[in-house]
């Protein structure tokens, strides 16, 4: 059983230091530029993750080696796969930014209308050379589009490219000035502007509160990684009972509550998904 176990941990290890190699290699076939939107962030997704489990595949495997405890290799893997979701706070800082980002574009395009312009199509274009950041790439498309596409279809996709809520309340206010026409649209961008702010204040201060919690989980996982590898390290004997399939048994008992415990925390810290308004291309 010992050399099984053995065969299969090297396994293991050489398979997942040679996926790293090919994961990280760049590829001599050059790539096509993926498209914008959901699909491309898609993409995007889809290359991390695939990077991630190929580094949980090396973190098993030696991790095995190290304990000979296959219990362990798999709490390694999850802990490659899990940790970076449960401790990272990045959806919650990238919605900040796309408020913050939306209100300043919104009060811009607010401002040139109010102007004089020449209507929605100047005004979205001549934004676009000063949109902040998060929107720069997204509104030179939007402007590119309604060059040559329908205003309306226009919107939908810029809208459809952000895919926030925040973003629909702002694109559903355009698209009711096209359709409906009439003044007072600069008032409402104006108005958006100012809760898009307050919004994003509001979000910082819940964050800033929510991230004293994350704070103490990084430090009790760094304290538990510290000391359970000092003990195999240096105090082997004391975590013989665990080479027996009995504690690899009760390993993965405590394993799985310290993983359940991690995940329900990150639920509850974690900010409320809203339905957006223009989901499916159709007002929701």
């Amino acid at each position: 059983m010992t050399g099984l176990l053995t065969v299969l941990c090297g396994t293991t290890l050489g398979a997942g230091i040679l996926l790293a190699i090919l994961a990280f290699t760049p590829s001599l076939v050059p790539r096509r530029k993926t498209a914008p939107g959901r699909r491309g962030r898609l993409a995007v997704q889809v290359v991390r993750w695939w990077r991630r489990a190929l580094l949980a595949g090396v973190a098993a495997g030696l991790v095995w080696w190290a304990t000979g405890w296959p219990v362990a290799g798999a709490a390694a893997a999850g802990a490659v796969l899990g940790l970076p979701v449960v401790l990272a706070a990045q959806r919650t800082r990238q919605t900040i930014l796309v408020q913050e980002a939306l209100a300043v574009w919104t009060r811009r395009v607010g401002d040139l209308l109010a102007s004089g312009a020449g209507g929605l199509h100047h005004a979205v274009t001549r934004s676009a050379d000063t949109a902040p950041e998060p929107l720069a790439a997204p509104v030179q498309r939007l402007a590119e589009r309604l060059h040559t596409e329908p205003p309306e279809e226009a919107l939908r996709g810029f809208a459809a490219e952000l895919d926030d809520p925040v973003a629909d309340e702002v694109v559903l206010a355009l698209l009711l000035r096209l359709r409906a026409g009439g003044r007072g649209l600069v008032e409402i961008l104006h108005g958006q502007a100012a809760a898009l702010r307050a919004r994003a204040a509001a979000t910082r201060e819940v964050e800033a509160d929510r991230a004293k919690p994350r704070t103490t989980v990084r430090t009790l996982v760094a304290i538990t990684t510290t000391m359970v590898t000092g003990l195999v390290g240096f105090a082997r004997d004391y975590l013989a009972p665990f080479d027996t399939w009995t504690g690899q048994g009760v390993l993965l008992v405590v394993a799985s509550i310290f993983a359940v415990s991690l995940w329900r925390m990150h639920r509850l810290a974690a900010l409320p998904a809203r339905p957006r308004y223009l989901a499916g291309g159709q007002p929701s």
